[in-house]
Order: C-alpha cells, then structure tokens, then sequence
C-alpha cells in the first residue's frame, strides 16, 4: 500500500482551484451534486428557517448559476440530503426523505420521489417507490440514473431489525434494497441487494448503461464491517456480490462512514475509510472488470475522518476527496490518483470543522477539466463549493 498521511505531504505539486459562489442563502445545508443529461452541474441543498426545510436546487449553466427553484418544503427535519439529478430523457428527478409523523420508531423516514420535465418549475405528484412492508432506515439513500428515462434507487431497510441489543443476529437484520422507476414513474417490484448489511453507513450507486454497482458497509459474523460492491441490473437477475477490500475492520455498531464509487466504460473506483488498526485510514482501489473484483488498495491516508468520494478520470486515473485530521480540526484533501497508485496531485481545500450527519459527507462531480467538491462550513452556516483544475 501506499501510504499518504501527513499534511506537509499534501503540499507538494498542489491542485489549483478557486471556490465558487453558489445561490444557496444562509443557513443552508445538506448539499448534493449531481449532473443533468446534458452534463452541467447540479447543486442541491435545503434551506432552513425555524421548523421549515426547503428542499432547493440549481444548474451551474455557461452563463453563471440558473435561477434557485424548490423542490418540496417541508414541517420538520428531512433525512439523508435531497438529491435532484438529470434523467437520460433530459427530465429531472428528485428525491427526499421526511420523517413519517405517525411512526413512533425514530430511525424511521419515507422516500419520496417526483420528476420535472420543464427544469424544475413544476414537479409530479410524489411517488414512495416500495410497498407496505418496507422500513425506510433514516440514515442513507443512492440513486443512479438508467437509459430510457428510467432511475434506480438504493436504500437500507429495516424490515427485519428490532433494535433489541439481545434479538437473535439472524432475525434482527438490516437489508440493502433496491427498485427501479421506469419510463412511465412507476416503480417495479423491490429486489433484495444484500441481506445483512452494516445499519447506518451510507451506500453509493454508479451506473454505466443497464450496468448498476452499489458499494456499502457489510456486515458479517464477528462484526465484521468490510466494503462490499453488488453488481446488479434493473431486470430480475441475482446480485453478484464482492469484496472490495479485507480490512478485517470489527467494530461492534456502525460507524457511520460509508463508500464512495463510479464506473468508467473499462474501470471502476472506489474510496473508502476504515480503522480496522484504530487508526482511521482512507483507501481506494481500482477495478478493470466492472468492480467484480478489485486491485489491491492505495492508502492515501493514514490519520483521517473519512467520508470519502472517488470519481474517475479520463484518463484512467481517479479523484479522491475525504476529510483528514490536522490537529483539532479537519482538513478537506483532495488528490489525483492514477492507476499504479501513484499520486500525481493533491491539496487542501479547507482545514475547520465540519457538521454531523446529515451533512458531513462530501460531494464531488467532475465535468470537462474541472471538478466541483461541495460540503456545508458549520461556522458560517452555509454550503460552499471548490472548483478545482484538473490540468
């Protein structure tokens, strides 16, 4: 493994990069990127003031940021951060997650999804793509656009856990599901992605033409809590499940940290954090068969928070962005990363605090010779946004 781990390291060869001013007011949060069919920027974030949370979103066009437009507004908190992505078709989806105000279980939330074939200015009637017997858990969603207009849709489920520390292991479970949302906004029958996953780490989702790979926590005897990718499609097929990496990582509750992955048309790559040594240790590793199996791991660092996103490059090569530790606070690093594990770039964008759940994940998206990193600063209340130079 390569190991990257002090800041003095990142400061050889740096990325060049600017923040760029986004339309989010203040008191602003949970952000998302994502990209239209026609591949700009999508910033979305919620705004909040008092009880209310507006769920928001704009397209960074060529001529500066379009008009902020609203997806839902919403009387109490939203769960994981909305997510506004372009459909093949050049439609919009939208996605989010209210907390159900009947249910007394306080892990529990909804998924609601709509979509807009005007840009946003108008949006259908919500959709809540699973059936009765689903438990949406609170902690994470991942959606994928599909040719065809279509969408796939990734959460954990709790349908199986009672959350009693004493339940036997194998009745008390939480598990990966999936569904898909075809042409015509109807969603198909759910399909089990993995039966025992880790509960609170959030999953990630690329998909390549009908070539779906979700990466998440697992969870196996012992406790153990390893990174595992699922490649699946959105017809009836069995997943094919993998590990990305050994780690060994036993820890008796769930950290919190989940992976980050994207497909490119040869490779795959996916970034993850681990402290399997007591040590939190960000990783990446490559994949050249559509992440059915994965080349040995690249450490890029070895004194970190975590909560990393990968992107590949053009070139072969991959993006890297995670939270690392500088003393009290944390820094946001990025790094360019090629395939024989070399670093060939790196930087800092930020060094203070950052905000729990549910903003402290990052967002990247690259798009030409720039890549855009978003995170929400806790001091000054507001969604930020970098943009940084690939050349």
């Amino acid at each position: 493994m390569l190991a990257v781990g002090s800041s003095a390291a990142f400061a050889d060869r740096p990325l060049k990069w600017r923040e760029l001013p986004v339309p989010a007011a203040d008191n602003s949060q949970q952000h998302h990127l994502e990209k239209t069919a026609a591949g700009e920027l999508i910033l979305s974030w919620v705004e909040t003031d008092g009880n209310t949370n507006t769920a928001k979103f704009a397209v960074l066009e060529k001529t500066g940021w379009s008009l902020p437009l609203t997806v839902i507004r919403e009387q109490g908190k939203l769960a994981d951060p909305p997510v506004v992505l372009g459909l093949s078709d050049g439609s919009l989806a939208a996605a989010w997650m209210p907390y159900p105000t009947d249910s007394t279980d306080r892990y529990a939330s909804d998924i609601f999804l709509a979509r807009s074939i005007d840009g946003g200015l108008s949006w259908s009637a919500p959709l809540k793509p699973y059936g009765a017997a689903a438990r949406v858990y609170d902690a994470q969603m991942s959606l994928a656009a599909l040719p065809g207009g279509r969408l796939a849709l990734v959460w954990t489920d709790m349908r199986l856990a009672s959350h009693d520390p004493a339940a036997d292991p194998k009745a008390n479970r939480y598990q990966l599901v999936s569904a898909v949302i075809d042409r015509d906004w109807r969603a198909n029958p759910e399909q089990i992605l993995d039966n025992d996953v880790c509960s609170c780490c959030r999953s990630y989702t690329a998909a390549l033409g009908e070539r779906l790979l979700t990466v998440y926590r697992d969870h196996a005897a012992g406790e153990i809590r390893d990174i595992s990718a699922v490649r699946w499609q959105p017809v009836s097929a069995t997943p094919q499940i993998g590990s990305v990496h050994a780690d060994g990582w036993v820890i008796g509750g769930c950290p919190s940290n989940g992976p980050s992955v994207d497909l490119a048309p040869a490779n795959a790559v996916v970034a993850w954090f681990s402290a399997a040594d007591g040590k939190g240790r960000v990783k990446a590793a490559f994949s050249h068969d559509g992440g059915e199996t994965f080349l040995a791991p690249v450490e890029l660092d070895a004194d970190a928070s975590g909560y990393a996103n990968a992107t590949m490059l053009d070139d072969g090569s991959a993006l890297v962005s995670w939270r690392g530790r500088q003393g009290p606070d944390d820094e946001l690093r990025v790094a360019k990363l090629g395939e024989d594990g070399k670093i060939s770039r790196r930087t800092t964008l930020y060094r203070g605090g950052f905000p729990k759940w549910p903003s402290k994940y990052l967002a990247t998206q690259v798009i030409g010779n720039q890549a855009y990193v978003a995170w929400t600063d806790p001091a000054l209340k507001r969604v930020r946004l970098a943009v940084v130079e690939l050349n």
